[in-house]
C-alpha cells in the first residue's frame, strides 16, 4: 500500500504544504487513540467520510487521463469498506468528532487531497481498532 500511495502523491500534490498543513482528521485520530473501546462508532464516521471522498473523487473524473490515480483510489475505498464490515457497532458519544466529520465538504478537491494524503494514517489507526485485540472483529461466518 506504501508504495500505491506514493505513485498517486505526486501526481495529486499530496505533499505541498497547502495539503499537509492543514489535516482533515487529526482531531479523528486523536480521538481513535485514546481507547479503542470506545472509538468504534468514531472510526466508523470516519471510514464512511473517506467512502464518500473517493466515490466524489472518482465520480468528478478531475484525473480521468490517469489510470493509476483512479486504481489506488478505488483500491482505498474498498479497503476503508473492508475494513468498516469488520467494525462492530458501538454507541459512544463523541458528538463534537462526529460532527466535525459530517462537516467535511466530500466534493471538493482540495478536501479530497487533504483525505488523500491522511489515507494511510487513518487507515493505520482504523485497523487498530478492527483487531480482534481491541475484541471487534468479526469472525468469517459472521460475515
Amino acid at each position: 500500500m506504501q508504495q500505491k500511495h506514493e505513485s498517486i502523491a505526486d501526481l495529486l500534490g499530496l505533499k505541498e504544504q497547502e495539503i499537509g498543513s492543514y489535516p482533515l482528521f487529526d482531531s479523528v485520530i486523536k480521538s481513535i487513540n485514546t481507547s479503542c473501546q470506545r472509538n468504534v462508532h468514531v472510526v466508523n464516521a470516519t471510514l464512511d467520510v473517506y467512502i464518500r471522498i473517493c466515490s466524489s473523487f472518482l465520480q468528478s473524473n478531475q484525473h480521468h487521463a490517469d489510470k493509476t490515480v483512479e486504481s489506488v483510489v478505488t483500491l482505498y475505498k474498498e479497503k476503508m469498506e473492508e475494513l468498516r464490515r469488520h467494525l462492530c457497532p458501538v454507541n459512544v458519544d463523541r458528538d463534537d468528532v462526529l460532527r466535525k466529520l459530517r462537516e467535511i465538504k466530500v466534493d471538493k478537491p482540495l478536501v479530497q487531497k487533504r483525505a488523500l494524503a491522511q489515507f494511510k494514517e487513518v487507515f493505520q489507526a482504523a485497523s487498530v481498532i478492527a483487531s480482534p485485540q481491541c475484541g471487534h472483529a468479526h469472525s468469517s461466518s459472521a460475515e
